[in-house]
């Protein structure tokens, strides 16, 4: 097999540095350094590090999205969906050791909302919330919901309660926020009870389950 190109080299190396690392704290001298190109070639496929974060961006997207895609094919009912959605989201967070979304990672380095990054992170966002909006079509004549009339208007609450899954999970580096979510969209749409037993944790458990005496 054939190695990959000197752009594909760039955007490999960002893609696992600046998901580890953080885009500010990487270098464009340690991509190159690690990608095995020389820094002519770096600039005549991109221009600037912001152009290779969007390069970043852009291949994160198609990526993540596959791996939703496929862990949501199985699944043909709404709520089999939401299950094998929040299935997902435990799986993920559990193989990135918590690292969490690119795109909120890279929207916390670039607070300004013109910046071309943020314009990546909305467009990713734009299509998750897409994606559910999808997921939760059939309730419109399901009668699993008979209280639906109008699925687009209530997606965007699971589109929030999953980010809120994906943030408090990266910063209590645990899964609970995830079990959290998945009761209260359960709740939401189905009025019945999730799968399995959500129990809180108490506040102040570190990521080893001590207990924080301060």
């Amino acid at each position: 097999m054939a190695a990959p190109d000197p752009r594909q080299r760039l955007i490999d190396t960002a893609s696992i540095r600046f998901y580890q690392q953080g885009y500010l704290a990487t270098g464009v001298n340690q991509i190159i350094a690690e990608a095995g190109v020389a820094k002519a070639t770096f600039y005549h496929h991109f221009p600037s590090k912001e152009d290779l974060g969007v390069a970043y961006l852009q291949a994160r997207h198609t990526l993540w999205m596959e791996w939703l895609r496929v862990a949501l094919a199985p699944y043909t009912a709404p709520t089999e969906k939401i299950a094998g959605l929040f299935a997902f989201l435990r799986d993920w967070m559990t193989r990135c050791n918590f690292r969490g979304c690119a795109f909120l990672n890279m929207a916390a380095e670039t607070p300004a909302i013109d910046h071309r990054l943020r314009h990546e992170v909305i467009r990713h966002k734009d299509a998750l919330r897409h994606t559910l909006n999808t997921l939760l079509l059939p309730l419109n004549v399901s009668m699993q919901a008979p209280r639906w009339r109008n699925v687009e208007r209530i997606a965007d609450p699971l589109y929030v309660i999953v980010e809120g899954a994906i943030v408090a999970s990266r910063n209590y580096a645990r899964l609970w926020p995830i079990d959290a979510a998945e009761a209260a969209a359960v709740g939401l749409y189905f009025d019945t009870p999730p799968r399995g037993k959500y129990t809180p944790e108490k506040e102040g458990r570190s990521t080893h389950g001590a207990t924080d005496r301060r």
